[in-house]
């Protein structure tokens, strides 16, 4: 009898702590789901997407004017083709202007004769008609000179034809060395815009083949961690909502925010997908969070997003 009251005594005692390990197991549970933080997975980057920077036309790397880490502004060289054939031809093209020009001074000069040819002709027909109305000058004499006259005058015609054709042919060749210029520039690869350079793949004497990709560049922007939220909690990201940032499997925090875009759509995810057991069937809602301290990260980096849902 006294060992089965122990017995019983031990069984009730274990019920009731096992009632409680339950009860205190459901009571963690609650607060875990009932939380005001969503967590996501995401990473910094740039708020304007990295661009690769590659050339227009294919040649020989002549010289590198910028390396990885460089800021750089719009317009400025970054890398230089071998362009000589390009320079000769535009050699070529500078000395047609000149020659062209010339011609244009000689067409002018024999213009400018001429007008005075045929002004002294008129003199002179005007002087023979006098002397034919005194009777003084013959007829003839005054036919055969208009007859001159007329002739001087359609050579004076043709003389500004020629300097009209030559002109025009010296704007024909300046713009083909328009065009040249042009041409020569593509092998001038020019920064897109301001920013920085984050790698850089060419090296000198190395031949580059047409829209092949030399470099990667960070438009100037504002950085933000790109994160993608779960579907079950899409619903809850609002745009104006604080975040934090942590580092990937740890509760230490690096950083602060707010989100400043939180997309209408949700997606499969992308860039964050890794893992084979991933639902290909899960979705992902795609945010932006503005970092309030711009200089203590690194682009690429991953990172956890805990974003604060509740007022």
């Amino acid at each position: 009898m006294k060992y089965i009251l122990v017995s019983i005594t031990a069984l009730l005692f274990f019920s009731c702590s096992k009632k409680e390990e339950i009860k205190k197991d459901q009571t963690g549970f609650a607060k875990e789901v009932l939380s005001s933080a969503i967590v996501g997975i995401g990473r910094i980057e740039p708020d304007e997407k990295l661009s690769l920077l590659a050339t227009e036309v294919g040649g020989v790397v002549r010289a590198i004017h910028k390396k990885e880490n460089d800021k750089i502004v719009k317009n400025d060289v970054i890398i230089e083709l071998d362009h000589s054939v390009q320079d000769a031809k535009i050699a070529r093209i500078k000395s047609r202007i000149q020659t062209q020009r010339a011609e244009i001074n000689i067409a002018q000069l024999n213009l400018k004769e001429q007008k005075i040819n045929v002004a002294n002709k008129q003199i002179e027909l005007e002087r023979l008609r006098k002397l034919q109305e005194k009777g003084a000058e013959t007829k003839q004499r005054v036919d055969n000179l208009e007859t001159e006259t007329k002739i001087f005058q359609t050579n004076l015609e043709q003389l500004q034809s020629k300097v009209l054709a030559e002109n025009f042919r010296l704007q024909e060749i300046k713009q083909e060395l328009e065009v040249s210029n042009r041409e020569m520039q593509q092998y001038l690869i020019k920064a897109p815009g301001d920013g920085q350079i984050m790698t850089m793949n060419a090296t000198k004497g190395a031949a580059l083949s047409p829209n092949q990709s030399f470099a990667d560049f960070i438009p100037k922007s504002s950085l933000v961690a790109t994160c993608e939220i779960d579907e079950l909690f899409a619903d809850k990201v609002k745009k104006g909502q604080k975040a934090i940032i942590r580092q990937i499997g740890s509760n230490r925090t690096i950083g602060s925010g707010r989100v400043i875009f939180a997309s209408l759509a949700l997606k499969r995810k992308s860039i964050f997908s890794e893992k084979a057991e991933d639902q290909e069937d899960r979705r992902v809602r795609e945010i932006k969070i503005l970092l309030n301290n711009q200089t203590k990260y690194l682009i690429n980096s991953r990172i956890e997003c805990v974003i604060q849902v509740s007022k």
